[in-house]
């Protein structure tokens, strides 16, 4: 038997749950039940504010200024376009993927230890 999948349509319940699951993968935190109105339209800035509450925008930046670093260091090793340095840009792509729906920028990247090369 055969399924269809049909794309998700703006606006609905389904939307703002993959957009939830998109962003902050399986790593939702708890949710009060007063928080929660049964709806995960209004739930996405809750789940925000718990991140930020605890502090994992903050460690998140830190572990992709690591990653950045260690990938320049793999460029300077084995050159930009090495199989080395594709490799260590795929693993990163995910964290910068998540920066960018964080709203984490290349300052705050830099105030938490990147060192991008000079132009």
């Amino acid at each position: 038997m055969a399924t269809t999948m049909t794309p998700l349509q703006p606006g609905t319940e389904a939307t703002a749950q993959a957009a939830a699951f998109a962003i902050f993968g399986s790593d939702i935190p708890p949710i009060d039940p007063e928080d929660y109105d049964g709806s995960w339209r209004t739930t996405l800035h809750i789940i925000a504010e718990e991140w930020v509450g605890e502090g994992r925008f903050e460690r998140h930046a830190v572990r992709t200024a690591a990653a950045l670093n260690a990938l320049f260091v793999t460029q300077k090793l084995y050159g930009v376009g090495s199989p080395e340095t594709r490799a260590d840009s795929n693993r990163l792509q995910p964290l910068i993927d998540r920066c960018r729906h964080f709203g984490i920028t290349t300052a705050d990247l830099i105030r938490h230890g990147a060192q991008f090369p000079e132009s």
